[in-house]
């Protein structure tokens, strides 16, 4: 029994397949303008008349009933199916996709206790929004909205424990609740690699993040539906020590222009103490397309100023500022089928800056996805360390290579027993005496986020990995050294639900780390924690702070959202959580 059926060509497909068993019948209730549209393209192609049966409205001999009938009206919908044949004491199975939220709370409640009491027999599949509270949450919330279709459930059941207990208290024996991330999460390997390599996809934010919002519960009653196991394996979540949610850290919004509204873009702080932000995907002329854009903003009062440059947009590139002032930008693309082959340098001159594309020797593959750091050698040579990220042909990788920027070549370093797991949108960070970077989480190849935390040093090209404890897995995020013995996450994407990422505090003496929630969301000010650049600003605690710039995704069917405001946060209101 499928409640709100709508257009879902489910039982054609089952059907054509021959996975339903003859004595399996399958009924469809939507609303009587919806039934009797769909009644109507299916009347009208043979293919699906012939899988439908001699007819389309009720009968009991007919293995495929839809009827016209509101689902809030429960006498109405029990004499539908009673006159359509339904058998309330057969083994059955009800589901409704995107339905319970759009209903009331007072009807769907109704509705799932009717179900539980009419049926001996039953599990029922539900599909629905969950989470309301964070940025990607608000934008939802405010897309249905907008649609005239708002979600009428999520203030009352906001989560997975709620959920459960709406249906356990409701006549169901047993429910299991996760969400979509959780579900995707423990697919068959060969059907996960299906669906990816269905399409060339880079949104993995957005996906996550989406995934995030949504469960689906299986609740049962009865002797072949009351007793089932847990119907979904749980994901082992492998984290170091104890982790705690600590309260909520400080941050201040300040509204920006609309050159700095992107998201896949990357920040540095300048040699005279300037944010420049390069590229990402933006608000441009009044459309959304990928940009190269740089723009220079002040970090204290945040005016921006363009800088001309005539180059093709590019996404996910890593950037860094070299020590005669120069910008470096590697890599990126500007489509998931076509990685950036040049690099882009952009120099200062005369006030200004000077765009030059270039090829070094021995440039490593194209990607995307990667970071880049600065190093010092033991001689005091400039180093650069380019590793991980993802190519059209790649979905991760974990290679690792290092520029001499004196003599501008490349050389491969070589991977070994102690080398990370191949991963990319990580966030690296060079550690306090500049000889060796320290590379944090990041997405796998089977696009699960990462909890590891690796050092490579410049002098050794040897890599050894630091067990942290109290690390929440994380991808998207930024890192920045707050002090010689801590690193600062800020953001990304967790893959939890329930659990957004806020900051995480590492202290590298003790391998421990405290993650500290960021503020509650403001639904006029939605900032999404994930798309975003990062810098740091200042050399001491008391007066440094980090700039958060930019962020957003392209939302799917909620929208394309572009942070509006530059968050700040002083480092300062960190400090008891780094000791």
């Amino acid at each position: 029994l499928s409640l709100g059926a709508g257009y879902d060509a489910n039982f054609f497909r089952l059907k054509a397949a021959g996975t339903l068993p003859d004595g399996c019948r399958y009924f469809e209730v939507d609303l009587p303008s919806v039934a009797a549209n769909k009644r109507e393209i299916i009347e009208s192609s043979a293919d699906l008349s012939s899988l439908a049966g001699r007819s389309t409205t009720s009968g009991p001999q007919v293995q495929y009933c839809l009827m016209g009938q509101d689902i809030c009206d429960l006498d109405g919908l029990e004499l539908a199916l009673r006159d359509s044949g339904i058998n309330f004491h057969a083994p059955t199975l009800v589901f409704a996709e995107c339905v319970l939220s759009y209903l009331d709370t007072m009807h769907s409640d109704r509705l799932i206790e009717w179900i539980s009491s009419k049926f001996d027999d039953v599990a029922l599949a539900v599909y629905e929004q969950v989470e309301s509270r964070d940025a990607f949450a608000i934008v939802m919330l405010g897309h249905f909205e907008s649609l005239g279709s708002p979600l009428k459930s999520l203030q009352k059941y906001p989560d997975i424990r709620s959920l459960i207990s709406r249906y356990l208290t409701r006549g169901f024996e047993a429910c299991d609740c996760v969400s979509m991330d959780e579900f995707v999460s423990r697919l068959d390997p060969k059907e996960a690699l299906r669906f990816q390599n269905l399409e060339p996809f880079d949104e993995f934010e957005e996906w996550h993040e989406k995934c995030a919002h949504y469960a689906i519960s299986l609740s049962g009653k009865g002797s072949t539906f009351g007793a089932f196991p847990a119907a979904f394996t749980q994901r082992d979540v492998r984290v170091r020590g104890h982790v705690s949610q600590l309260a909520q850290a400080d941050w201040t919004l300040h509204s920006v222009e609309s050159c700095l509204r992107r998201f896949g873009h990357s920040s540095v702080v300048t040699i005279d103490g300037k944010i420049m932000t390069v590229g990402g995907f933006a608000e441009n002329g009044g459309k959304h397309s990928r940009v190269f854009a740089p723009v220079l903003t002040d970090p204290e009062t945040f005016p921006s100023e363009p800088v001309s440059a005539c180059l093709e947009g590019r996404q996910h590139f890593a950037m860094l500022c070299l020590d005669n002032g120069c910008i470096l930008v590697n890599g990126g693309r500007t489509s998931p089928l076509r990685a950036c082959d040049s690099d882009v340098f952009l120099c200062p001159s005369n006030g200004s800056y000077i765009v030059k594309e270039l090829h070094f020797k021995s440039t490593p593959p194209p990607r995307w996805r990667h970071t880049l750091t600065k190093l010092k050698s033991v001689e005091g040579s400039e180093k650069v360390v380019l590793f991980g990220g993802r190519t059209p042909n790649d979905a991760v990788l974990n290679d690792c290579y290092v520029l001499d920027v004196s003599t501008c070549t490349w050389s491969s370093v070589t991977e070994n027993a102690t080398s990370p797991l191949p991963r990319h949108s990580h966030a690296a960070v060079a550690a306090y005496d500049d000889s060796s970077v320290i590379i944090t989480c990041g997405l796998s190849g089977n696009e699960q986020p990462l909890n590891c935390i690796y050092n490579f040093n410049i002098n050794t090209l040897s890599w050894q990995e630091l067990p942290v404890d109290g690390l929440l897995p994380r991808f998207s995020h930024t890192a920045h050294l707050a002090d010689p013995n801590t690193v600062v996450l800020v953001g990304g994407v967790s893959g939890s639900c329930g659990k957004p990422c806020g900051l995480a505090v590492i202290n590298l003496t003790s391998m421990s780390c405290r993650e500290v929630q960021l503020p509650g969301q403001d639904p006029a000010r939605p900032f999404m924690t994930f798309g975003h650049s990062s810098v740091l600003i200042g050399d001491t605690n008391e007066g440094s702070k980090i700039l958060m710039i930019g962020g957003g995704g392209n939302c799917f069917s909620f929208g394309t959202h572009f942070n509006r405001h530059i968050a700040v946060i002083e480092l300062r209101t960190l400090s008891k959580y780094m000791s």
